[in-house]
């Protein structure tokens, strides 16, 4: 009889990536037969996705065995990988990481990697991602830990520090999107190219603000082809990357992920002064309501999907989407496929610090996840990337010690919040985002009350009462700043 494996999924009622992952875990014979641990706190909705997934099992007629628990000790009991996806405070917390810094003059599209937002989920993610890597030690400590939880490569440093004896690797799936818009521009300029995964690539950088650093298409080096349609691809905004092609232009390299992520990392390209004009359809806003709204709509279509009359309509087996599953074959069978992981630097990048996380092709071999070499990005790429990469070991203080000057310091660095120059503004909106999302921030003692924030630039809970309020700015930036911001400095 085939040994099983054991998989747990912290964070299984993910409205965005579970049914995903649950229709690679059907697909992925090679490791059947198969038990499957889900984990969450919200114990109506577990029920919801065990049913969802042991269906889908039965449909496909595998070898899949559903568990799910609360207990996060009980399921790491002999594990052999743990996939996480969690985000605590959900659209709550969201509200405030989004809305206050917009209130200060610093609008954020996506703030979950970088900016206050980015900066603040992380200080409530790590605690719990630092606790789950030391049960992990402590019951399966040869298992591996795969991250999808956002902000990554904080997580993954927090993780790697907490327990290093776990395997924690972040993962990702911005290349993916990136190389398709590479491959679709190659398609209409006549190659004959099956798929994107049929060049030859090298890329790195931090996680959301990663370069393709060199592309070649059985031989030919595929970049001339990329700078000679950078301007056209830039008007037509192509295959949604405009953005992408335009920073082509300014840093001759191109940048993979999303507009939206890689905006954040470059303020002078969205900020107070440009943000309303959606330069290159950067989202304007990241609309928390509307994410709100589509959880809420994603818990009762679970609720339908677990019910017995929608067996037969439940999603098929499929190996695409996500790559967890097939990096997961590749550790069982020591099958040495590159993959997009964000690792400890080490000189995997050797112009960033070493003491952060880059994110860099890596392979298994023996059960270890090894990162590949990439060489040194080009000096003014590397100086965008260096101040982040800086950010995340002080990041991580703050949060597991509760550090108040170390995030300060943290904050006034970012150059999202750096760009308004108004280090006393920074300070305020520290106090109110502490103020307003102190339930999960226990390491945090010395958070100012009511009657502290009212003696400075305050924001009240009725400001933030509808998405029409918050998004009015409060505090905006001296005008005269407007000279630093794109396109005015053009």
């Amino acid at each position: 009889m085939a040994e099983r494996s054991r998989l747990v999924y912290v964070g299984a009622c993910s409205h965005r990536f579970s049914i995903g992952l649950f229709r690679n875990i059907v697909a992925a014979k090679p490791l059947h037969p198969m038990d499957v641990v889900l984990v969450d706190i919200d114990e109506k909705l577990l029920r919801y996705v065990h049913k969802i997934l042991q269906n889908m099992a039965d449909n496909a007629k595998v070898d899949v065995r559903v568990e799910s628990t609360t207990d996060r000790l009980k399921a790491f009991q002999n594990a052999d990988i743990v996939y996480l996806s969690i985000s605590v405070g959900a659209q709550e917390a969201e509200w405030t990481d989004v809305y206050i810094p917009l209130k200060f003059g610093i609008p954020q599209n996506t703030g979950d990697t970088v900016g206050p937002g980015g900066i603040f989920r992380g200080l409530r993610c790590i605690p719990v991602v630092t606790e789950i890597a030391k049960d992990m030690n402590q019951t399966c400590p040869k298992a591996v830990l795969l991250n999808y939880s956002n902000p990554v490569s904080t997580l993954i440093l927090a993780t790697r520090t907490a327990a290093p004896k776990v395997q924690s690797i972040g993962l990702c799936h911005e290349l993916f999107g990136g190389m398709q818009t590479v491959y679709a521009l190659m398609r209409i300029n006549g190659y004959d190219i099956e798929s994107w995964e049929d060049m030859d690539i090298t890329y790195g950088g931090l996680n959301h603000l990663g370069w393709l650093m060199t592309c070649h298409y059985r031989g030919e080096d595929v970049y001339p082809l990329l700078r000679e349609k950078q301007e056209e691809c830039v008007k037509t905004d192509f295959s949604g990357r405009g953005f992408n092609f335009y920073i082509l232009g300014k840093y001759d390299l191109f940048p993979y992920p999303g507009s939206r992520h890689v905006a954040e990392f470059i303020p002078r390209y969205y900020n107070y002064f440009n943000y309303l004009q959606s330069p290159f359809g950067i989202t304007v806003i990241r609309d928390v309501q509307e994410l709100d709204l589509s959880h809420k709509w994603t818990v009762l279509l679970f609720a339908a999907m677990s019910k017995e009359w929608y067996k037969k309509r439940l999603p098929t087996p499929n190996e695409g989407g996500e790559r967890a599953m097939v990096m997961t074959t590749d550790w069982k069978f020591n099958v040495p496929n590159r993959h997009v992981v964000n690792l400890p630097n080490d000189g995997l990048i050797p112009n960033l610090p070493r003491d952060c996380v880059v994110e860099v092709p890596g392979y298994f071999t023996n059960g270890k996840m090894t990162g590949v070499p990439v060489g040194p990005l080009p000096a003014e790429i590397a100086k965008v990337a260096r101040t982040h990469a800086e950010n995340q070991r002080p990041i991580v203080k703050a949060a597991l010690q509760g550090d108040k000057e170390a995030l300060l310091t943290v904050l006034l660095n970012d150059p999202m919040c750096g760009f308004i120059e108004d280090s006393d503004a920074i300070e305020d909106m520290m106090n109110l985002m502490l103020y307003y999302q102190k339930m999960w921030l226990p390491n945090f003692e010395q958070i100012p009350n009511e009657g502290q924030l009212k003696r400075r630039r305050c924001i009240g809970p009725e400001e933030l009462a509808t998405k029409e309020l918050a998004l009015k700015v409060k505090y905006p930036p001296k005008e005269a700043l407007k000279t630093k911001a794109w396109p005015s400095c053009e």
